[in-house]
């Protein structure tokens, strides 16, 4: 079964609510990871930097096996969560 580009859009942002109603909002949540990733590596991290952390983590495994549904969607999904970063530091 193929997925088109509105059905992969519409899954993906089910899965962006599920993912915010079981960790709460994004800023936050890549707030709380940034600090603890601060300590961990000794140097300032940033939310939007988790994101793109997260973006490389996907992509490694994808170079792996690229046509894993679940990480394309990740990839997409940590992307949409580094825009709204992005957006909402620039509204500030």
């Amino acid at each position: 079964m193929t997925m088109g580009r509105a059905e992969f859009f519409d899954e993906l942002a089910d899965v962006l609510t599920d993912r915010e109603d079981q960790y709460g909002a994004p800023a936050k949540l890549f707030d709380e990871i940034a600090r603890i990733w601060t300590v961990i590596l000794s140097f300032q991290v940033e939310p939007e930097q988790v994101a793109l952390c997260m973006i490389g983590v996907k992509l490694a495994r994808l170079s792996h096996n690229w046509s894993h549904a679940d990480s394309i969607k990740d990839v997409a999904g940590y992307a949409a969560i580094l825009s709204q970063l992005v957006s909402e530091a620039r509204a500030r």
